[in-house]
């Protein structure tokens, strides 16, 4: 099994992680790259970064990278319907026929359950943008969210920091004052500073113009939590309401769960993927309020137990590909992950 090798990519819209293992479950080379969303890229020019990283990954494993893979499995963001991801199988064997023997190609919220749920689970991912989605034993599926910064993205690093713009620039000009009397002077000096501005009017070209990047907007966040966590009350209240909307997905994804993963030690398993999770004590209140704030029938959620992985994600993109292939790949679920926070409804 030695000479059998795998891929397996984790493709966000701002960053690729890439991963080459034998037979044996060995990680040989793990690496880093650009975003590998084909909406964003293209679904050729995403092709082509693809074959690019996949021939350094070999290169660092010390592999010839003219080895032709066993199995390539990619986990890419924008990849959630079936119809496309065969259209982008087939354009990769027609355009990089010597790169792997067999792919499978998959939204970004496949990989992370399969890397951490044996029977199924739930994801949340929050990254640059947000997804969530819940796969059954029965393969059956729910969805929420996914859409883009336009139509979604909540609770993401994108929606926080342009939350965190709009209170801002509505402030500024006494259209909406910011909530509960928050000061907004740390929060505008920081957005100033990062995006490199001086007044509200140079915020046009950054979502308007040529310069306009849903990443570099979203890196906003990263400085956003570093005033919460120095106690500035409007940071602090941002990721509050964004931990809201994390457990709207929870609430979304919930009833549709079998009583099968229900029923497992913790309930529902929910894998959190992305950044903003590294900010789980700004987000927890807002989280826990949600959950028991609404208390109608439909979206109270009895027991679930968040968890982050141990291992990347781009690993739940070979796991995917030795299943498809039948291959005796030595699984290791518990052993992925480990637990954020156990929920379970005050009745």
């Amino acid at each position: 099994m030695s000479d059998t090798f795998f891929g397996g990519i984790e493709g966000g819209a701002s960053v690729s992680t890439v991963v080459i293992t034998n037979g044996n479950g060995d990680i040989l080379a793990e690496i880093k790259g650009d975003g590998t969303n084909p909406w964003i890229l293209g679904i050729k020019p995403c092709l082509s970064r693809v074959n690019d990283l996949i021939k350094e990954a070999l290169s660092k494993a010390d592999l010839n990278n003219n080895i032709k893979l066993n199995g390539l499995g990619l986990s890419l963001s924008g990849c959630e319907d079936a119809v496309f991801c065969k259209t982008i199988e087939t354009q990769l064997k027609e355009l990089y026929p010597e790169l792997t023997n067999d792919v499978t190609i998959v939204s970004d919220t496949l990989a992370p359950i399969a890397l951490a749920c044996e029977s199924g689970g739930a994801v949340i991912i929050s990254g640059t943008g947000s997804n969530s989605l819940l796969m059954n034993p029965d393969s059956s599926i729910k969805r929420c969210g996914g859409y883009g910064h336009l139509l979604g993205d909540e609770g993401s690093a994108y929606w926080i920091a342009h939350k965190s713009i709009k209170i801002c620039l509505d402030h500024i000009e006494d259209f909406n004052y910011a909530p509960n009397g928050y000061s907004i002077d740390k929060v505008w000096k920081a957005i100033k500073e990062h995006l490199k501005i001086e007044t509200v009017l140079d915020l046009l070209g950054e979502f308007y113009g040529e310069k306009m990047e849903k990443s570099r907007i979203a890196s906003l966040c990263k400085t956003l939590a570093d005033l919460a966590n120095t106690g500035d009350k409007l940071s602090q209240w941002l990721f509050g309401e964004a931990g809201k909307e994390l457990a709207k997905l929870v609430q979304s994804l919930y009833p549709s769960a079998h009583k099968l993963l229900l029923k497992e030690n913790g309930g529902l398993h929910v894998v959190c993927v992305g950044s903003v999770w590294k900010s789980w004590s700004l987000l927890k209140e807002g989280f826990i309020s949600q959950l028991e704030y609404n208390k109608s029938n439909r979206l109270i959620v009895q027991e679930f137990t968040l968890v982050v992985l141990d291992k990347t994600v781009a690993l739940g993109g070979v796991y995917l590909i030795a299943k498809k292939l039948n291959y005796n790949f030595p699984f290791d679920y518990e052993h992925n992950y480990k637990k954020l926070f156990h929920y379970v409804h005050s009745h």
